[in-house]
């Protein structure tokens, strides 16, 4: 009886292991999904709504350049100006967020800290990976 659980034991955690350790040592970051709803606040829905965007276009350039895929000249060509456009909307709508957000009701003030909490995350990936691919990392030093 004993033998028996032990070896129902060992299986089930070898099994674990066979399944697991794969999928980690493989995956990539999760794709950060934009708000559901907008908060109501129009420059803070610019806001989330340009930083996705600008998250959209970096995290396809790095899941191709992560499946070691070769990305044209002009397709890189194409998304960095496409990015930059995305920065420059962003740049021109950060000034009116806070104003507009203070002067609405709470809860869509509530709503739209959560909406730009999730574009913070959005664009802190954004800036880790352009650093990271334009400065590169320790490991190449």
């Amino acid at each position: 009886m004993k033998a028996t659980h032990n070896l129902q034991r060992t299986i089930s955690i070898s099994v674990l292991i066979i399944f697991l350790i794969p999928l980690a040592g493989w995956s990539q970051p999760k794709r950060i999904k934009p708000p559901k709803r907008i908060s109501k606040v129009k420059s803070a829905d610019v806001f989330v709504s340009k930083s996705f965007e600008l998250y959209e276009k970096v995290f396809v350039y790095d899941s191709l350049t992560q499946a070691g895929i070769d990305i044209p000249t002009e397709l890189e060509d194409a998304m960095a100006e496409g990015a930059k456009e995305d920065f420059d909307g962003l740049v021109d709508v950060t000034p009116d967020v806070l104003d507009d957000i203070s002067n609405t009701s709470v809860f869509r003030q509530a709503k739209a800290a959560l909406n730009m909490n999730k574009a913070r995350n959005a664009l802190t990936f954004c800036g880790a990976t352009i650093k990271n691919y334009f400065l590169g990392t320790e490991d190449e030093d």
